[in-house]
């Protein structure tokens, strides 16, 4: 079969689909991609599906509590989906009872 292989063209491959996948990966590519789900009824995600993990973790790196809607836009998801990925985060100003420093922790 590899000396076959070596023969194989771009020119060889039906016009269509599938000449359209040898162009874009290769005809060696496309015939490996043939031996793994060849014959098999497949369903190929949108390439944003693909890349959404990717795009998740660049969000919660960049998320410091107050930027649900600058990490928003720069993404195009909404706030919501900001907020369920990295929690609520705080309101601009907010500070947490715990960073409450009373009179007997203060350093003279």
């Amino acid at each position: 079969m590899d000396e076959l292989l070596k023969d194989l063209t771009l020119e060889m491959i039906p016009e269509g689909l599938y000449k359209q996948i040898a162009e874009e990966i290769g005809v060696s590519n496309f015939y490996k991609l043939a031996e793994v789900v060849g014959g098999a009824t497949v369903y190929i995600p949108k390439p944003e599906s693909i890349l959404r993990p990717a795009r998740d973790a660049r969000i919660k790196g960049e998320f410091n509590g107050y930027n649900h809607p600058q990490l928003a836009k720069k993404y195009g998801v909404t706030e919501r989906w900001v907020r369920q990925l990295c929690g609520e985060g705080c309101a601009e100003g907010q500070i947490s009872i715990f960073d409450y420093v009373g009179p007997e922790n203060r350093q003279s």
